[in-house]
């Protein structure tokens, strides 16, 4: 008798436990809603803008502008690792299944693609992340802040990228050719990478490169008072003015 009065209680008590527990995670749900609805909207513009600027880096590559179509590639990458981190992030709100809803788009010529990327990235680093971290804050969710600020501040960076892409599109080679982004962040550096990234220290080594380094053009300047011909006039010499040659013969 003890003993299945014993078997009841440790029942009782493992019930007991699985309910608060499915309370307190209904209640830590309830309590983040803002958040949540959040980080669902910014996985599916982040997703959006990633196979977006993937449909423009083809563009620019057909457009015969490689460097822009390096740019696009590089952030079409940033855009993918900010929604892994707004995933990660939901994730640890419960939410673990969540897919990303792609809105429909329009590719357009090169130079109108790269004005509609600043304007999205204005909108996104200008109103819609500042907005997301304050409701975050409130709901006390460090790591959506966390996620939210990096992607702000890297949509800025790219921001500035498409601009001078747009300034540059006359004159197409002066832009860089190759970018590194920052796997963890989204940060994305032209031509060079600093040994650490900016916004969240992430090593150089881990960043993932878009494009190719421009060829280093070597000048080869003539050596003074080198007499010596170049080895085509001197088979031109060896063989001019045969007439001669036979004359001498004779």
């Amino acid at each position: 008798t003890t003993l299945k009065k014993n078997i009841k209680m440790k029942k009782f008590f493992s019930l007991l436990t699985i309910v608060a527990c499915a309370l307190a995670t209904m209640s830590c749900t309830q309590s983040k809603e803002q958040t949540i609805a959040n980080l669902k909207s910014a996985i599916n513009g982040e997703a959006t803008a990633s196979a977006k600027y993937a449909a423009f880096a083809e563009r620019a590559s057909q457009d015969s502008l490689p460097a822009i179509a390096s740019l696009f590639q590089a952030t079409a990458e940033a855009e993918s690792i900010h929604v892994k981190n707004h995933q990660a992030v939901l994730a640890e709100l419960g939410i673990n299944d969540y897919s990303p809803v792609v809105d429909e788009f329009i590719v357009d010529s090169t130079s109108a693609n790269l004005t509609a990327a600043i304007n999205g990235e204005h909108e996104e680093s200008g109103t819609m992340y500042p907005g997301y971290i304050e409701a975050a804050e409130k709901e006390k969710v460090q790591n959506a802040i966390l996620s939210f600020t990096n992607a702000r501040d890297a949509e800025k960076k790219h921001s500035e990228l498409y601009t001078a892409a747009l300034n540059a599109i006359a004159t197409p080679d002066s832009l860089a050719t190759i970018y590194y982004v920052c796997p963890t962040c989204g940060n994305v550096y032209a031509n060079e990478a600093p040994a650490n990234c900016e916004f969240c220290q992430a090593p150089a080594s881990s960043f993932i490169v878009k494009g190719e380094a421009k060829p280093v053009t070597q000048v080869v300047e003539p050596v003074e008072g080198n007499n010596a011909k170049p080895e085509a006039t001197a088979k031109e010499d060896k063989n001019a003015n045969p007439a001669k040659k036979a004359e001498v013969k004779r």
